[in-house]
């Protein structure tokens, strides 16, 4: 009886302690009230059918810009299209070799072979090197045009994963570090990955060798001084296989460190062009005539995160530089975490959005097994959405529509303010993200490393990460995070390093911060931010999303008439704060059209429409 007594007082004393849990917890449970009455989006998303994209679209342009000979249409043209967009190369594409070849410069792509070509265009080609043109070609595997290269025969290979570049041609001159001596094609270690690649066999100028020491990369000038080059592997795909992070572990680095494995070859073509073509003109890639863009962000997937974001919006206020929050709307607890989307933090949120801060999401659940999810119906909406991280493989109830839709609409709805950019938790990027982030409204991502995708520049992200069909949103990788060891406060001089490596070729430097702890984050900041201040730009993502766009629709274009040059250039939005590069002994003819000033070697357009011509005197050039 005693002890029966005694086992009733204590089951009674533990239902007390669990309703006063309850109650407690419930107490002090943040209110969801500014939240209550919320319902969207009403609007349904719609994934794109992903068709393949037209070479077509690339078919008009004067003669001065790079002609692509595209010697195949089932081919990954568009990767060699999209990185001379991102480098700055103008230039169209043709099938039509003929036409090509009333261009100085010529690249044929993917191949040059007896299949692709006839024996017309094969002798087009060659002539146009005897005559003093510049070819470009990639994967040289037949047609009887190993002379005009410089060498005797091909073997091809899977066992490559590095090319060094050596010598002294003038192309190379910009090679100066040894992460660009050095660049990477495949991963040393893995086999799986690797792409296929020929060696020219008794070349007599090796610019590049593989890591076995075959050539990889030949020229040989004729004798009126034209100029061919041979690259032993499809540069196109390359590209693409890099951009949609499909590259099997080749990147050196994950983050922090230059990873110019794909830029290298971008900034040569770049070299050949301005070299070559007497009215070169490049697009620079960086805004308002800076040598860097710089975007500091934010990930904010963490409680305290949310509460230390005041600490840094000031700081960037007093920096004098704006700042992107990327910010998980978490309205329910997990496995991962308690809410701190709630009305406690709301006035946080808002506050940025007033400080001159871009709001971004940074999806619902934060969830690692966001790669995994499905693709969900794009009928997703708030507040029937209830996803839960159940633990650190599992997540209940949760698709890639509805993290990109609730989220967006939900920060839409606090700061009433449109949210254009995204990046996911763990940086898990689905198959099916672009065409995702493209059918919710979203146009910038910040999804990858740039050691991931072995590119310091911005490009276009493609449908489910393939090979044929781009979507309207674009990437911007990330170059700076803090979570790898040691301390951000501890790597301030490599830090600043890496955007002057950068900084010569108008590089994207993304820097990533959790701001979970503020000291040595802090820290990092008010050391690096004045030193980048000296020669970079500074801004959000989407404002330099909106600034990237509007210089991906920019059209250059150079038409000579005896001792002058007109240049003409059309754009599919208002330029603003664009600068070319040119010829250091152009100069303009005088007045220059409003909004529009120049220096020797560059015209900086400030403001202007949509359409401009400039007329610059020049001396005597041979075309």
């Amino acid at each position: 009886m005693f002890w029966n007594k005694r086992v009733a007082v204590l089951i009674s004393a533990l239902i007390i302690a669990a309703i006063t849990i309850s109650i407690l917890t419930y107490v002090r449970r943040p209110s969801l009230e500014g939240l209550a009455g919320l319902n969207g989006p009403t609007a349904d998303s719609i994934i794109a059918d992903g068709q393949s994209s037209s070479w077509s679209v690339h078919a008009d342009g004067s003669e001065s810009r790079l002609a692509i000979l595209l010697t195949d249409e089932d081919s990954s043209w568009l990767g060699l299209a999209e990185g001379l967009k991102s480098i700055g190369v103008p230039f169209l594409i043709t099938r039509n070799t003929k036409a090509a070849v009333q261009h100085k410069v010529v690249l044929a792509y993917p191949a040059i072979s007896g299949r692709l070509l006839d024996a017309e265009d094969l002798e087009t080609l060659a002539q146009h090197v005897e005559s003093g043109g510049t070819l470009i070609a990639t994967q040289i595997l037949g047609g009887g045009l190993q002379g005009v290269f410089g060498f005797d025969r091909i073997e091809e290979s899977r066992d490559h994963s590095e090319i060094r570049f050596s010598g002294s041609h003038p192309t190379l001159s910009f090679i100066d570090r040894p992460e660009e001596r050095t660049v990477r094609i495949g991963n040393p270690d893995k086999d799986l990955h690797r792409i296929g690649t020929q060696a020219f066999v008794g070349a007599t100028n090796i610019l590049a060798t593989y890591d076995d020491g075959s050539a990889a990369m030949v020229a040989h000038a004729s004798k009126q001084g034209g100029q061919a080059y041979a690259i032993g592997f499809d540069l196109g795909f390359f590209i693409l296989k890099s951009a949609n992070g499909r590259n099997g572990g080749v990147s050196r680095n994950y983050a922090n460190a230059y990873e110019p494995s794909v830029d290298t070859w971008l900034r040569w073509i770049k070299s050949v062009y301005t070299q070559s073509e007497p009215a070169a003109i490049t697009l620079h890639s960086a805004p308002e005539g800076r040598d860097l863009a710089v975007v500091i962000s934010f990930d904010i997937d963490y409680s305290n995160s949310m509460t230390n974001t005041r600490a840094f919006s000031d700081l960037l206020s007093e920096l004098g530089i704006p700042g992107t929050f990327f910010i998980q709307t978490k309205y329910f607890d997990d496995y991962n975490d308690k809410a701190f989307f709630n009305d406690f933090t709301l006035p946080i949120v808002q506050h940025l959005n007033e400080s001159g801060m871009e709001v971004a999401s940074h999806s619902v659940t934060h969830a690692k097994t966001f790669s995994d999810m499905p693709l969900g119906e794009g009928s997703e909406r708030f507040p029937d959405y209830q996803p839960r991280v159940l633990n650190e493989g599992r997540t209940w109830n949760a698709s890639i529509l509805g993290e990109l839709r609730v989220s967006k609409y939900l920060l839409e709805q606090v700061t009433e303010t449109e949210v254009v950019s995204f990046r996911p938790g763990y940086l898990a990027t689905p198959a099916r993200l672009p065409e995702a982030l493209d059918a919710s409204g979203y146009k910038y991502a910040s999804s990858a490393t740039s050691g991931n995708v072995l590119t310091h520049l911005p490009y276009r992200m493609t449908f489910s990460r393939g090979y044929d069909s781009a979507t309207g949103v674009f990437q911007f990788p990330i170059a700076i995070e803090d979570e790898i060891p040691p301390h951000m406060n501890l790597r301030e001089e490599p830090a600043v390093d890496l955007a002057k490596r950068l900084a010569e070729y108008g590089g994207c430097y993304v820097v990533l911060i959790h701001p979970n702890v503020t000291k040595e984050k802090i820290e990092f900041l008010n050391a690096v931010v004045p030193e980048l201040k000296r020669f970079a730009w500074f801004g959000t993502l989407q404002q330099f999303g909106d600034w990237w766009t509007m210089r991906d629709g920019v059209s250059v274009d150079a038409r000579i008439f005896e001792d002058e040059m007109v240049i003409t250039v059309d754009s599919e939005l208002p330029i603003q704060g664009l600068r070319l590069d040119l010829d250091t002994d152009w100069i303009p003819q005088s007045p220059l059209p409003d909004g529009v000033s120049f220096s020797p070697g560059s015209v900086y357009i400030a403001a202007a429409g949509t359409e401009l011509s400039i007329t610059m005197n020049m001396p005597s050039m041979d075309r």
